[in-house]
């Protein structure tokens, strides 16, 4: 199958990058925010990125900097848990949330999550932490701190 080395969206050009056989992966860096944003199109099993990946990419891109914020504002919402530490509970309440270089990642049938690789928070030690969206709506969040807990 021949798969395409960049898709051109309006704002940002994705390249493809290296991934596993049986995935395909393009990514672009989009410019904004404290150095930039990512967003990437994934397709598992590898082929083509679909129509409807292509269409949710796009708004991403349009609108990277509001869907980043409501993914914040959704964050600092729900995460205000009695089970928190004082130093999350803390870190939630400051001025500036503890939620740096967001990325976002489109899967093939058009579902999304915008992950926030830094954070000072436990829940997301190590690899971030993601909120899943329906179109532009945070519905959930995903727990990254174990990527092997599946």
């Amino acid at each position: 199958m021949d798969l395409p080395d960049a898709i051109d969206l309006d704002g940002a050009t994705l390249i493809r990058i290296d991934a596993p056989e049986d995935v395909a992966c393009w990514t672009a860096g989009v410019a904004g925010g404290d150095g930039g944003w990512t967003v990437s199109i994934v397709a598992e099993p590898a082929e083509p990125p679909s129509d409807e990946a292509r269409e949710t990419a796009q708004g991403v891109v349009a609108e990277f900097a509001a869907l980043s914020d409501a993914a914040i504002r959704f964050l600092v919402q729900e995460l205000q848990d009695p089970g928190l530490s004082d130093d999350d509970r803390a870190l939630l309440a400051a001025e500036e949330p503890p939620f740096g270089a967001p990325e976002a990642v489109v899967w093939q049938d058009g579902t999304w999550m915008m992950r926030f690789a830094e954070t000072g928070l436990q829940i997301g030690d190590e690899y971030g932490i993601g909120v899943m969206f329906a179109g532009r709506t945070p519905v959930a969040i995903e727990d990254l701190s174990d990527p092997d807990e599946a």
